[in-house]
């Protein structure tokens, strides 16, 4: 299933990257070396991080579950990233 239509991202390469340590949808994009286009994507791949880190993240071998969510949440941003580019405010950190 296409994630991102803008880059042609499926589901398996975002999980590829999650795998691979991403753990927001600006790092699978830079793992892809692409940047964020339209923004309709970033839900999607925020829900898909909390879901990896939440079952098994293999970036975290040993960690309890519970333990493992909080390691891995996002830094919540002054400012977003891409303000400048969307002024509308899709920040993909």
């Amino acid at each position: 299933m296409y994630v991102c239509i803008c880059h042609a991202l499926n589901d398996k390469q975002v999980t590829k990257a999650l795998e691979n340590g991403a753990r927001t949808p600006a790092s699978v994009f830079r793992h892809y070396e692409r940047q964020v286009q339209c923004g309709k994507c970033v839900p999607m791949m925020r829900d898909m991080v909390q879901s990896h880190c939440a079952n098994q993240c293999q970036a975290c071998p040993g960690q309890a579950a519970a333990n493992h969510g909080a390691a891995h949440r996002p830094v919540p941003l002054p400012e977003p990233a891409n303000a400048d580019s969307f002024p509308y405010g899709v920040a993909a950190e």
